[in-house]
């Protein structure tokens, strides 16, 4: 079953809880953490893609400690 896309507010909403979720445990998450989070909810991006965005943005973050 398909569902509706969730409205603007609805959106937001649910952003808010996924950061207050994240804070209470001891985490912050960042503007792009956030972003890929509100594209999932608007479905402009599959969780599977997320998944491969972190992946590729955790490797860079290790290449880029590596070479220093």
């Amino acid at each position: 079953m398909d569902q509706q896309p969730l409205s603007s507010s609805e959106v937001d909403r649910a952003l808010a809880l996924v950061e207050k979720g994240q804070q209470l445990e001891g985490q912050q998450p960042t503007a792009a953490d956030l972003d890929r989070a509100r594209r999932i909810l608007t479905r402009e991006l599959s969780p599977e893609d997320a998944r491969t965005e972190m992946h590729a943005t955790l490797r860079a973050l290790v290449e880029d400690e590596r070479a220093n």
